[in-house]
């Protein structure tokens, strides 16, 4: 009995230490691999909840700025985006971690790339 006690209180301390990871509104690092060429990039992203089931998502890659618009819950977000002279279709769903993976194409394209936010 007592070790069953000690090993769910160990559980339970390191629940309290572990930070939770974030989903939905924050701050997130950019990771992705073009469709196309299979170029990676990296970059930064600020998601804002706009309204009950509205979001905004700004991502900066480099030099460009893509600023979209979004439709979802925390768990799963269409967007669509505009930037660098293009515009894009994207969706993301969270991760057990706390990040999303996505997938997205611009206006256009014949295949679809990949990327990951993760919380910062």
């Amino acid at each position: 009995m007592k070790t069953g006690v000690l090993g769910a209180a160990i559980v339970v301390a390191a629940l309290a230490v572990t930070p939770a990871m974030a989903k939905g509104p924050g701050k997130y690092g950019v990771k992705g691999t073009n469709g196309g060429d299979k170029s990676e990039y990296s970059g930064n992203a600020t998601l804002t909840k706009t309204g009950e089931n509205t979001w905004r998502l700004v991502s900066v890659i480099g030099s460009d700025k893509f600023e979209g618009y979004g439709i979802g819950d925390d768990d799963i977000i269409a967007v669509t985006y505009a930037g660098g002279g293009s515009t894009a279709v994207a969706l993301y769903v969270a991760q057990a971690d706390g990040s999303y993976s996505g997938v997205w194409a611009f206006k256009g394209d014949t295949k679809v790339s990949i990327e990951t936010l993760t919380p910062k």
